[in-house]
Order: C-alpha cells, then sequence, then structure tokens
C-alpha cells in the first residue's frame, strides 16, 4: 500500500501512475493509492473536481456557442453524481455476495481518481476534435471525436477489469461479475431517469 504522501499533488501524481500501472495491468498498481482514511478523503476531493470539470467543460454534443447554462451543468453534476452513487451501490452489494467487502473502500479510492483522469482526457479530446456527436435539426452524426473517445472508452473498460484483477484481487469470474454489475447499471441508469425525468 503506498505510503500517505504529504500534499494534494503528490497524492494526483501517485494516482496518474497508478492509472497508467492499471491500464497496462502491471501488478504493483495499487502500491500507487493511498488506501487509508486520509487517502480516500483526497479521492473525493478528486471525484468533485471531476464531475466539476464535466460539468463546467466543453460538452460532447455539439450546441451554439455559449449556450450552456446554470441548469444544464447542475444537470451534469446531479446525473454524474447518481451514475457515481450507483456504481458504489453495487460495488458494496457484489463485494458483500463476494464476501470482499474489505474491498470497497479500495474501490471508491481508485474509481475517485479515474473519474477525474477520464474527465480530463475526455475535455482534452472534446477541445482538440471537437464534439464526437453534432446535432443539425433532428440528425445527429458522428465527428472527429468519436474515435478518440471510443479509445477512452476502451482504456476505461481495461481499467476496469484490472481494478478487479489487480487491485480487488477477485478471481476471474468474480471480475466478470463484478464488472459486468457495474456496466450494466450504467447502462441501466440513463434510461430509467429518462422516464422519470
Amino acid at each position: 500500500m503506498a505510503q500517505p504522501t504529504t500534499t494534494f499533488l503528490d497524492e494526483l501524481m501517485d494516482a496518474a501512475r497508478g492509472c497508467v500501472a492499471l491500464l497496462l495491468g502491471r501488478r504493483d498498481a495499487s502500491g500507487y493509492f493511498d488506501f487509508s482514511q486520509r487517502g480516500l478523503v483526497g479521492s473525493f476531493i478528486a471525484l468533485v473536481l471531476g464531475i466539476g470539470l464535466t460539468a463546467l467543460g466543453p460538452q460532447p454534443l455539439s450546441a451554439p456557442a455559449g449556450t450552456v447554462t446554470a441548469g444544464a451543468a447542475m444537470a451534469v453534476v446531479i446525473f454524474e453524481g447518481l451514475i457515481v452513487a450507483v456504481q458504489f451501490g453495487v460495488a458494496w452489494l457484489v463485494l458483500r455476495q463476494l464476501g470482499r467487502g474489505d474491498g470497497l473502500v479500495p474501490f471508491m479510492v481508485v474509481q475517485n481518481w479515474g473519474i477525474l483522469f477520464q474527465a480530463i482526457l475526455a475535455e482534452f479530446i472534446i477541445l482538440a476534435f471537437g464534439p464526437p456527436i453534432a446535432v443539425e435539426g433532428d440528425v445527429a452524426q458522428l465527428t472527429n471525436g468519436s474515435l478518440p473517445l471510443g479509445i477512452l472508452a476502451i482504456m476505461v473498460f481495461i481499467i476496469a477489469i484490472n481494478v478487479g484483477r489487480l487491485i480487488l484481487t477477485l478471481r476471474p469470474l468474480h471480475v466478470a461479475l463484478f464488472v459486468g454489475a457495474q456496466f450494466g447499471a450504467m447502462l441501466v441508469l440513463p434510461p430509467l431517469l429518462g422516464a422519470f425525468l
């Protein structure tokens, strides 16, 4: 386990190295994260920054300049917050069923940092390549930003698998169950929210 770091910037740099190690499937990935109570708090700061960046940064749908309102930003914050809450709830439920409740805090720490770095990369891609979906009238079409964001999605999936393998040390079948439950919840949540809104 990583030694407690002295500043948030140190923790940020270690977590970035840890995410790269997870992407590469390195067995020492857990050593870059601080799973103490202090590390958990630092990871929640990263989560808030990631959600804020997603809400206030460039959006994945093209819209006329200056049309991002405070209401739209708040909707993104609420939606992202609900997704994270559901992911944590599903993780708690699955880990409890597998007798691995001790893995919840490490999962939360890694997930929170991952959300920050995913937001940073997504916003950079949108700035560099433009929004992945352009809406003209009633027609939505893919743009140059679609492929880089698709690659980012694949990277997130690889990291999710490696979190199960290397951070939670689950057996292969349990990794599949855990990751499947996480992504299943993320796919089911937007239509459910749409039905209630």
